[in-house]
Protein backbone atom coordinates (compact mmCIF):
# COMPACT_ATOMS: atom_id res chain seq x y z
CA UNK A 1 0.00 0.00 0.00
CA UNK A 2 2.98 2.49 1.11
CA UNK A 3 4.40 1.47 -2.50
CA UNK A 4 1.59 2.03 -4.52
CA UNK A 5 0.78 5.70 -3.17
CA UNK A 6 3.97 7.31 -3.44
CA UNK A 7 4.89 5.59 -6.65
CA UNK A 8 1.58 5.60 -8.79
CA UNK A 9 0.45 8.93 -7.44
CA UNK A 10 1.92 11.93 -6.53
CA UNK A 11 3.77 11.98 -3.39
CA UNK A 12 2.59 14.93 -0.59
CA UNK A 13 6.34 15.66 -0.83
CA UNK A 14 6.18 15.93 -4.56
CA UNK A 15 2.86 17.82 -4.31
CA UNK A 16 4.35 20.88 -2.25
CA UNK A 17 7.42 20.59 -4.37
CA UNK A 18 4.86 20.69 -7.67
CA UNK A 19 2.81 23.34 -6.52
CA UNK A 20 5.61 25.71 -5.46
CA UNK A 21 7.54 25.23 -9.19
CA UNK A 22 4.09 26.36 -10.65
CA UNK A 23 4.15 29.12 -8.25
CA UNK A 24 7.31 30.30 -9.61
CA UNK A 25 6.80 29.72 -13.03
CA UNK A 26 3.83 31.79 -12.92
CA UNK A 27 5.94 34.33 -11.32
CA UNK A 28 8.09 34.18 -14.09
CA UNK A 29 5.53 34.75 -16.79
CA UNK A 30 4.51 37.72 -14.79
CA UNK A 31 8.02 39.29 -14.63
CA UNK A 32 8.48 38.49 -18.53
CA UNK A 33 5.24 40.59 -19.33
CA UNK A 34 6.27 43.39 -16.83
CA UNK A 35 10.03 43.61 -17.85
CA UNK A 36 9.67 42.57 -21.70
CA UNK A 37 5.83 43.39 -22.77
CA UNK A 38 5.04 42.55 -26.27
CA UNK A 39 3.78 45.72 -28.10
CA UNK A 40 0.73 44.13 -29.50
CA UNK A 41 -1.91 41.31 -27.84
CA UNK A 42 -0.83 42.74 -23.99
CA UNK A 43 -4.18 42.47 -22.67
CA UNK A 44 -4.76 38.92 -24.07
CA UNK A 45 -0.94 38.08 -23.15
CA UNK A 46 -1.99 39.23 -19.40
CA UNK A 47 -5.15 37.56 -19.97
CA UNK A 48 -3.26 34.15 -20.26
CA UNK A 49 -0.81 34.93 -17.49
CA UNK A 50 -3.10 35.93 -14.90
CA UNK A 51 -5.45 32.75 -15.69
CA UNK A 52 -2.25 31.00 -15.31
CA UNK A 53 -1.44 32.49 -12.19
CA UNK A 54 -5.19 31.56 -10.61
CA UNK A 55 -4.83 28.39 -11.84
CA UNK A 56 -1.30 27.33 -10.22
CA UNK A 57 -2.69 29.12 -6.62
CA UNK A 58 -6.12 26.99 -7.42
CA UNK A 59 -4.44 23.84 -8.22
CA UNK A 60 -1.31 24.34 -5.00
CA UNK A 61 -4.31 24.58 -2.94
CA UNK A 62 -5.87 21.40 -4.65
CA UNK A 63 -2.29 19.74 -4.01
CA UNK A 64 -2.53 20.50 -0.37
CA UNK A 65 -5.79 19.18 0.65
CA UNK A 66 -6.14 16.46 -2.15
CA UNK A 67 -6.42 12.63 -1.10
CA UNK A 68 -4.29 9.81 -3.06
CA UNK A 69 -7.22 9.48 -5.44
CA UNK A 70 -6.72 13.10 -6.35
CA UNK A 71 -3.11 13.15 -6.30
CA UNK A 72 -3.23 10.17 -8.59
CA UNK A 73 -4.33 11.94 -11.71
CA UNK A 74 -1.72 15.13 -11.39
CA UNK A 75 0.45 14.43 -13.91
CA UNK A 76 -3.03 15.42 -16.35
CA UNK A 77 -1.94 19.76 -15.05
CA UNK A 78 1.25 19.14 -16.73
CA UNK A 79 -0.53 19.40 -20.27
CA UNK A 80 -1.90 22.72 -19.35
CA UNK A 81 1.88 24.14 -18.73
CA UNK A 82 2.83 22.99 -21.63
CA UNK A 83 0.25 24.35 -23.46
CA UNK A 84 -0.11 27.79 -21.45
CA UNK A 85 3.42 28.31 -22.41
CA UNK A 86 3.94 27.11 -26.09
CA UNK A 87 0.44 29.41 -26.72
CA UNK A 88 1.74 32.62 -24.80
CA UNK A 89 4.97 32.47 -27.16
CA UNK A 90 3.29 32.02 -30.10
CA UNK A 91 1.07 34.98 -29.14
CA UNK A 92 3.99 37.18 -28.32
CA UNK A 93 5.61 36.66 -31.79
CA UNK A 94 2.95 37.41 -33.78
CA UNK A 95 2.18 40.48 -31.35
CA UNK A 96 5.87 41.69 -30.78
CA UNK A 97 8.20 44.20 -32.43
CA UNK A 98 10.95 43.26 -30.38
CA UNK A 99 13.07 39.39 -30.02
CA UNK A 100 13.24 38.90 -26.73
CA UNK A 101 9.74 38.21 -25.10
CA UNK A 102 9.19 35.30 -27.45
CA UNK A 103 12.22 34.01 -26.30
CA UNK A 104 12.10 34.49 -22.98
CA UNK A 105 8.96 32.92 -22.79
CA UNK A 106 9.68 29.44 -24.74
CA UNK A 107 12.47 28.91 -21.96
CA UNK A 108 9.83 28.71 -19.52
CA UNK A 109 9.67 25.06 -21.07
CA UNK A 110 12.35 24.24 -19.41
CA UNK A 111 10.71 24.31 -15.74
CA UNK A 112 8.44 21.21 -17.16
CA UNK A 113 9.91 18.39 -17.00
CA UNK A 114 10.60 19.19 -13.24
CA UNK A 115 7.17 19.38 -12.61
CA UNK A 116 7.06 16.37 -14.03
CA UNK A 117 9.72 14.79 -11.99
CA UNK A 118 8.20 15.15 -8.85
CA UNK A 119 5.33 12.34 -10.11
CA UNK A 120 8.04 9.87 -9.23
CA UNK A 121 7.07 7.98 -12.35
CA UNK A 122 9.48 7.88 -15.29
CA UNK A 123 6.70 6.93 -17.49
CA UNK A 124 5.05 10.06 -16.90
CA UNK A 125 7.82 12.15 -16.66
CA UNK A 126 8.93 10.71 -20.18
CA UNK A 127 5.51 11.20 -21.40
CA UNK A 128 5.54 14.65 -19.83
CA UNK A 129 9.09 15.50 -21.95
CA UNK A 130 8.21 14.10 -25.14
CA UNK A 131 5.13 16.86 -26.22
CA UNK A 132 7.61 19.60 -24.33
CA UNK A 133 10.43 19.21 -26.28
CA UNK A 134 8.37 18.90 -29.28
CA UNK A 135 6.44 22.39 -28.33
CA UNK A 136 9.74 23.91 -27.69
CA UNK A 137 10.93 22.77 -31.19
CA UNK A 138 7.66 23.98 -33.08
CA UNK A 139 7.46 27.05 -30.95
CA UNK A 140 11.12 28.24 -31.48
CA UNK A 141 10.57 27.26 -35.51
CA UNK A 142 7.64 29.39 -35.64
CA UNK A 143 9.20 32.11 -34.05
CA UNK A 144 12.21 32.04 -35.83
CA UNK A 145 11.88 34.76 -38.49
CA UNK A 146 11.89 37.49 -35.85
CA UNK A 147 15.62 37.69 -36.09
CA UNK A 148 16.09 35.01 -38.71
CA UNK A 149 17.69 32.75 -36.05
CA UNK A 150 19.50 29.75 -37.67
CA UNK A 151 17.57 26.17 -38.03
CA UNK A 152 20.40 24.63 -35.84
CA UNK A 153 19.95 26.69 -33.16
CA UNK A 154 16.92 26.02 -32.66
CA UNK A 155 17.07 22.26 -32.49
CA UNK A 156 20.19 22.23 -30.14
CA UNK A 157 18.35 24.12 -27.39
CA UNK A 158 15.57 21.39 -28.45
CA UNK A 159 18.40 19.06 -27.74
CA UNK A 160 19.63 20.70 -24.99
CA UNK A 161 15.76 20.30 -23.61
CA UNK A 162 15.48 17.16 -24.51
CA UNK A 163 18.49 16.20 -22.66
CA UNK A 164 17.40 17.77 -19.42
CA UNK A 165 14.28 15.89 -20.01
CA UNK A 166 16.14 12.59 -20.29
CA UNK A 167 18.16 13.59 -16.81
CA UNK A 168 14.56 14.12 -14.95
CA UNK A 169 13.31 10.81 -16.29
CA UNK A 170 16.82 8.82 -14.89
CA UNK A 171 16.75 10.94 -11.74
CA UNK A 172 12.93 9.91 -11.18
CA UNK A 173 13.94 6.45 -12.21
CA UNK A 174 16.34 6.79 -9.14
CA UNK A 175 13.90 8.16 -6.95
CA UNK A 176 11.38 5.77 -7.82
CA UNK A 177 13.67 2.77 -6.98
CA UNK A 178 14.86 4.27 -3.54
CA UNK A 179 11.29 4.93 -2.72
CA UNK A 180 10.40 1.44 -3.28
CA UNK A 181 13.42 0.33 -1.77
CA UNK A 182 12.21 2.14 2.03
CA UNK A 183 8.70 1.10 1.51
CA UNK A 184 9.46 -2.21 0.83
CA UNK A 185 12.29 -2.24 4.10
CA UNK A 186 9.43 -1.15 5.98
CA UNK A 187 6.81 -3.89 5.14
CA UNK A 188 9.66 -6.30 6.20
CA UNK A 189 10.21 -4.65 9.23
CA UNK A 190 6.02 -4.70 10.22
CA UNK A 191 6.66 -8.30 9.30
CA UNK A 192 9.33 -8.91 11.53
CA UNK A 193 7.62 -7.43 14.65
CA UNK A 194 4.49 -9.44 13.78
CA UNK A 195 6.72 -12.74 13.68
CA UNK A 196 8.37 -11.89 16.71
CA UNK A 197 5.19 -10.91 18.97
CA UNK A 198 4.30 -14.36 17.60
CA UNK A 199 7.18 -15.99 18.04
CA UNK A 200 6.54 -14.55 22.17
CA UNK A 201 3.26 -15.64 22.22
CA UNK A 202 4.18 -19.00 21.21
CA UNK A 203 7.19 -19.48 23.27
CA UNK A 204 4.65 -18.39 26.41
CA UNK A 205 2.23 -21.13 25.19
CA UNK A 206 5.08 -23.17 25.47
CA UNK A 207 6.23 -22.24 28.82
CA UNK A 208 2.38 -22.83 29.99
CA UNK A 209 3.23 -26.32 28.91
CA UNK A 210 6.12 -27.39 30.33
CA UNK A 211 5.36 -25.77 33.68
CA UNK A 212 1.42 -27.73 33.45
CA UNK A 213 2.80 -30.96 31.94
CA UNK A 214 5.45 -30.90 34.08
CA UNK A 215 6.22 -29.42 37.39
CA UNK A 216 2.04 -28.55 38.56
CA UNK A 217 1.71 -32.15 37.45
CA UNK A 218 4.13 -33.09 40.09
CA UNK A 219 2.71 -30.70 42.62
CA UNK A 220 -0.86 -32.09 41.81
CA UNK A 221 0.46 -35.59 42.72
CA UNK A 222 2.17 -34.38 46.40
CA UNK A 223 -1.09 -32.67 47.47
CA UNK A 224 -2.71 -35.53 47.12
CA UNK A 225 -0.55 -37.98 49.24
CA UNK A 226 0.17 -35.05 51.69
CA UNK A 227 -2.87 -35.95 53.97
CA UNK A 228 -1.41 -39.65 54.53
CA UNK A 229 1.66 -38.42 54.61
CA UNK A 230 0.90 -36.89 57.82
CA UNK A 231 -1.05 -39.66 58.92
CA UNK A 232 2.30 -41.55 58.95
CA UNK A 233 2.43 -43.69 55.53
CA UNK A 234 5.78 -43.58 55.09
CA UNK A 235 5.57 -44.67 51.26
CA UNK A 236 3.18 -41.29 50.56
CA UNK A 237 5.92 -39.18 52.37
CA UNK A 238 8.36 -41.03 50.00
CA UNK A 239 6.01 -39.63 46.60
CA UNK A 240 5.53 -36.30 48.42
CA UNK A 241 9.56 -35.90 48.78
CA UNK A 242 10.27 -37.32 45.01
CA UNK A 243 7.42 -34.87 43.47
CA UNK A 244 8.73 -32.00 45.40
CA UNK A 245 12.13 -32.89 44.19
CA UNK A 246 11.03 -33.44 40.34
CA UNK A 247 9.44 -30.33 40.55
CA UNK A 248 12.42 -28.44 42.06
CA UNK A 249 14.38 -29.46 39.32
CA UNK A 250 12.17 -29.14 36.85
CA UNK A 251 11.53 -25.05 37.84
CA UNK A 252 15.06 -24.78 38.04
CA UNK A 253 15.61 -26.08 34.40
CA UNK A 254 12.97 -24.17 33.43
CA UNK A 255 14.36 -20.83 35.14
CA UNK A 256 17.72 -21.62 33.58
CA UNK A 257 16.34 -21.51 30.15
CA UNK A 258 14.47 -17.92 30.45
CA UNK A 259 17.30 -16.51 32.42
CA UNK A 260 20.44 -15.46 29.94
CA UNK A 261 22.71 -15.21 33.02
CA UNK A 262 22.63 -18.69 33.15
CA UNK A 263 24.47 -19.25 30.26
CA UNK A 264 27.06 -16.98 31.53
CA UNK A 265 27.45 -18.41 35.33
CA UNK A 266 27.18 -21.89 33.92
CA UNK A 267 27.87 -22.05 30.51
CA UNK A 268 26.04 -24.02 27.54
CA UNK A 269 25.90 -27.36 28.37
CA UNK A 270 24.27 -27.44 31.79
CA UNK A 271 21.62 -24.88 30.84
CA UNK A 272 21.49 -27.40 27.39
CA UNK A 273 21.47 -30.57 30.00
CA UNK A 274 18.50 -28.92 31.86
CA UNK A 275 16.76 -28.16 28.80
CA UNK A 276 17.04 -31.65 27.99
CA UNK A 277 15.41 -32.63 31.33
CA UNK A 278 12.68 -30.38 30.91
CA UNK A 279 11.93 -31.76 27.64
CA UNK A 280 12.02 -35.74 28.94
CA UNK A 281 9.05 -34.90 31.00
CA UNK A 282 7.13 -33.53 28.90
CA UNK A 283 7.51 -35.77 25.83
CA UNK A 284 7.94 -39.16 27.50
CA UNK A 285 11.19 -40.00 26.01
CA UNK A 286 14.24 -40.66 26.48
CA UNK A 287 17.26 -37.51 25.63
CA UNK A 288 20.79 -38.50 25.58
CA UNK A 289 23.36 -35.30 25.35
CA UNK A 290 26.27 -36.24 23.79
CA UNK A 291 29.26 -33.71 23.43
CA UNK A 292 32.64 -33.58 21.63
CA UNK A 293 35.22 -30.96 22.61
CA UNK A 294 32.98 -29.28 24.48
CA UNK A 295 32.93 -28.89 28.52
CA UNK A 296 30.99 -27.01 31.20
CA UNK A 297 33.68 -24.21 30.98
CA UNK A 298 33.47 -23.56 27.56
CA UNK A 299 31.96 -20.06 26.59
CA UNK A 300 31.20 -19.03 22.78
CA UNK A 301 29.66 -15.86 21.29
CA UNK A 302 26.81 -18.43 19.60
CA UNK A 303 25.89 -20.40 23.44
CA UNK A 304 22.18 -18.58 23.40
CA UNK A 305 22.18 -19.05 19.65
CA UNK A 306 22.61 -22.71 19.99
CA UNK A 307 20.23 -22.72 23.23
CA UNK A 308 17.38 -21.32 21.45
CA UNK A 309 17.58 -23.24 18.45
CA UNK A 310 17.51 -26.75 20.42
CA UNK A 311 14.91 -25.13 22.50
CA UNK A 312 12.96 -25.18 19.28
CA UNK A 313 13.74 -28.50 17.77
CA UNK A 314 12.98 -30.44 20.91
CA UNK A 315 9.77 -28.57 20.94
CA UNK A 316 8.68 -29.49 17.45
CA UNK A 317 10.02 -33.21 18.66
CA UNK A 318 7.86 -32.98 21.72
CA UNK A 319 4.77 -31.80 19.41
CA UNK A 320 5.28 -33.53 15.95
CA UNK A 321 7.42 -36.50 16.02
CA UNK A 322 6.35 -39.25 18.92
CA UNK A 323 9.46 -40.15 19.18
CA UNK A 324 10.62 -42.27 21.85
CA UNK A 325 14.48 -41.84 21.85
CA UNK A 326 16.32 -38.46 21.26
CA UNK A 327 19.91 -37.90 21.16
CA UNK A 328 21.45 -34.33 21.18
CA UNK A 329 25.04 -33.84 20.15
CA UNK A 330 27.34 -30.84 20.37
CA UNK A 331 30.59 -30.35 18.95
CA UNK A 332 33.60 -28.05 18.74
CA UNK A 333 35.94 -28.23 15.73
CA UNK A 334 38.49 -25.71 15.21
CA UNK A 335 36.18 -22.43 14.87
CA UNK A 336 32.84 -23.98 14.13
CA UNK A 337 30.14 -25.59 16.19
CA UNK A 338 28.24 -28.18 15.12
CA UNK A 339 25.30 -29.38 16.91
CA UNK A 340 22.72 -32.43 15.83
CA UNK A 341 19.34 -33.31 16.93
CA UNK A 342 18.34 -36.69 16.51
CA UNK A 343 14.84 -38.38 16.97
CA UNK A 344 13.37 -41.97 16.27
CA UNK A 345 9.95 -40.55 15.40
CA UNK A 346 7.71 -40.34 12.37
CA UNK A 347 10.12 -37.81 10.34
CA UNK A 348 10.15 -34.54 9.44
CA UNK A 349 12.73 -34.66 7.03
CA UNK A 350 12.37 -32.54 3.57
CA UNK A 351 10.84 -29.84 5.00
CA UNK A 352 10.50 -26.62 3.26
CA UNK A 353 11.27 -24.17 6.30
CA UNK A 354 10.84 -21.20 3.37
CA UNK A 355 7.10 -22.12 3.10
CA UNK A 356 6.60 -22.77 6.67
CA UNK A 357 7.52 -19.52 6.97
CA UNK A 358 4.92 -18.08 4.16
CA UNK A 359 2.53 -20.33 6.06
CA UNK A 360 2.86 -18.76 9.58
CA UNK A 361 5.36 -21.50 11.30
CA UNK A 362 7.78 -19.39 12.48
CA UNK A 363 9.21 -21.24 14.67
CA UNK A 364 11.78 -23.51 12.91
CA UNK A 365 12.27 -20.84 9.94
CA UNK A 366 13.18 -18.03 12.17
CA UNK A 367 15.89 -20.14 13.83
CA UNK A 368 17.33 -20.73 10.76
CA UNK A 369 17.13 -17.06 9.46
CA UNK A 370 19.03 -16.34 12.76
CA UNK A 371 21.80 -19.20 12.01
CA UNK A 372 22.30 -18.15 8.42
CA UNK A 373 22.74 -14.61 9.89
CA UNK A 374 25.11 -15.93 12.24
CA UNK A 375 26.57 -16.92 9.37
CA UNK A 376 26.03 -20.75 9.66
CA UNK A 377 23.41 -23.37 7.99
CA UNK A 378 20.68 -25.71 9.47
CA UNK A 379 19.06 -28.57 7.10
CA UNK A 380 16.57 -31.29 8.24
CA UNK A 381 17.32 -34.74 6.57
CA UNK A 382 15.57 -38.62 7.39
CA UNK A 383 17.23 -40.41 9.96
CA UNK A 384 17.71 -43.98 9.35
CA UNK A 385 15.80 -46.05 9.61
CA UNK A 386 13.09 -43.41 10.38
CA UNK A 387 13.02 -40.50 12.61
CA UNK A 388 14.47 -37.11 11.65
CA UNK A 389 18.13 -35.53 12.19
CA UNK A 390 18.32 -31.47 12.21
CA UNK A 391 21.67 -30.62 11.86
CA UNK A 392 23.59 -26.70 12.16
CA UNK A 393 26.80 -25.75 12.30
CA UNK A 394 27.63 -22.11 12.66
CA UNK A 395 30.97 -20.36 13.07
CA UNK A 396 32.08 -19.54 16.99
CA UNK A 397 33.64 -15.72 16.05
Amino acid sequence: MIASEQVTGLPPEGARIQALLRLLLAGFLVAVLVTQPPSAHLLLCWAIVLSYVLWSTATTVVLRIAGPGVLRYTWLALAVDVFTLAGLTLVADKSADTTWTAYTLLNGLFVVPLLAATQLSPLVCALATAPTVAAYLVSGLVIRPIDEEPISYVVLRALLLAVVGLACVLLTALQRARVLTIARLLQERNHLLEEMVQIEQREQRDLAETLHDGALQYVLAARQDVEPALAGDAECLERVEFALAETTRLLRATMSQLHPAALESAGLLPVLKDVADATRSRGRFSIDVVTHDWDESTRTAVDELLLVTVRELLTNVVKHAAARKVVVQLARTDAVARLQVIDDGRGLGGVDLDARLRNGHLGLASRRIRVEAAGGWMRLRDAEPHGTVAEVEVPLN
